[in-house]
């Protein structure tokens, strides 16, 4: 009961009745049966989500792939505060998901739960206003954007089948890529010279001009990424990402500051404000916000407020192809000094081709490039007969 009626005062007090959510649901969906995918917990399903409003208006997203967390956050948290306000503030419901901001609350919701509330709510919002989302959040600076081809599990891949990846993207027309190790537990200098390995026949292979990072998830102590990196840099490394662990921010900087190439970071930060003390302490090259792990767009416009203030480069973290993506790079296409690729892989969602068809009209990418839709909203809408195909929950 106590619940329930400050609530009802958020609800009165906040927001008017000219709009209000009426549901949250979610399903989970099959993704890409691939080794890849398959060497995640759950392999590669993942959660989508759809807030519908009384007007018949309503938001997608994507989330996770652990559906019974989401569903006790949706049943037990989110819906009862959520049902009956006006969804067209996400900025408002960022800040009491996250700060618990109302009268008598002390709510602080799992970000990726909060970033997948706030895609939707994003959509929804463009949906509602006849925008696309880039132009509620002031405007789009491009809206043809470059991308990067992301491939991992580096760490249990030869050379040989590292290039065989990479050489999938090439001849599919992108310009710039990337390979990822993908540890997947503590593993601190594991096999460097293995690592060094992989890069090195995937850097022969590609032309001069054609740029290729590596990420080393985390894997590495201070000594060995600064050697790393000069072996790195030496070949003419894109960007050197995650050298070390993401809570070591001392370390990081002895790692910045010894190295030439640039050094990206940030990806498994869980709320925008702790980019300041990463900026502050390890002041890497690159800051890589992650649409769901930041909590949604707002997060990401958070970050990137910040980031154009310290004059950082920006290159955001979401290898994968779907809703998500499309949030991203609308967040992304409004900073007018963010000219760099975003991340892109088909790993956790298979062929991209496969993708398309579960929307109505696909944004899907080409030569290496994406054009952003002028669509209200994100510009998607799912093809309910093909995605009922793929629908497990």
């Amino acid at each position: 009961m106590i619940l329930k009626k400050y609530i009802v005062k958020i609800n009165q007090f906040s927001f008017g009745d000219k709009m209000k959510i009426t549901d949250i649901k979610i399903n989970l969906i099959e993704g890409a049966n691939t080794k890849d995918a398959q060497q995640f917990v759950g392999g590669n399903s993942k959660v989508i989500l759809r807030i519908d409003t009384d007007e018949g208006i309503y938001g997608l997203s994507e989330g996770g792939r652990n559906y019974n967390l989401y569903k006790a956050y949706l049943d037990e948290v989110i819906k009862p505060l959520l049902i009956g306000i006006d969804p067209r503030d996400p900025k408002i419901i960022w800040e009491m998901l996250t700060h618990g901001t109302g009268a008598g609350l002390a709510t602080k919701v799992l970000p990726q739960v909060v970033g997948t509330i706030d895609v939707a709510l994003w959509d929804l919002a463009g949906k509602a206003a006849g925008l696309p989302v880039y132009q509620l959040l002031g405007g789009a600076a491009r809206t043809e954007i470059p991308l990067y081809w992301s491939r991992g599990s580096g760490w249990r891949k030869t050379p040989e089948e590292m290039l065989e990846d990479v050489k999938l993207g090439y001849e599919k027309g992108y310009k710039a890529f990337k390979i990822r190790m993908d540890w997947r537990s503590f593993r601190q200098d594991s096999d460097p010279k293995k690592d060094f390995s992989l890069f090195k026949k995937c850097r022969e292979f590609l032309p001069d001009d054609i740029d290729l990072s590596f990420d080393a998830n985390c894997g590495y102590s201070v000594p060995t990424a600064i050697e790393q990196g000069k072996r790195f840099q030496d070949l003419g490394i894109a960007h050197f990402e995650e050298p070390l662990p993401e809570y070591d921010y001392q370390g990081l900087r002895q790692v910045v500051d010894a190295l030439e190439c640039s050094v990206s970071t940030g990806e498994q930060e869980p709320n925008p404000y702790r980019f300041r003390d990463l900026m502050d302490i390890a002041n890497p090259d690159i800051l890589q916000p992650d649409i769901l792990n930041i909590g949604g767009i707002t997060g990401l416009v958070k970050v990137y407020e910040m980031a154009v203030a310290r004059n950082k480069i920006i290159m955001p973290h979401c290898p994968q192809a779907g809703l998500n993506l499309i949030g991203s790079l609308h967040a992304y296409s409004t900073v007018t000094n963010a000219v760099r690729p975003h991340e892109f892989s088909e790993e956790f969602t298979g062929p991209v081709e496969n993708v398309a068809k579960l929307f109505k009209e696909p944004i899907v990418p080409e030569n290496g490039k994406i054009v952003l839709s002028d669509r209200p909203g994100l510009g998607l809408e799912y093809d309910e007969n093909e995605l009922n195909k793929v629908i497990k929950i």
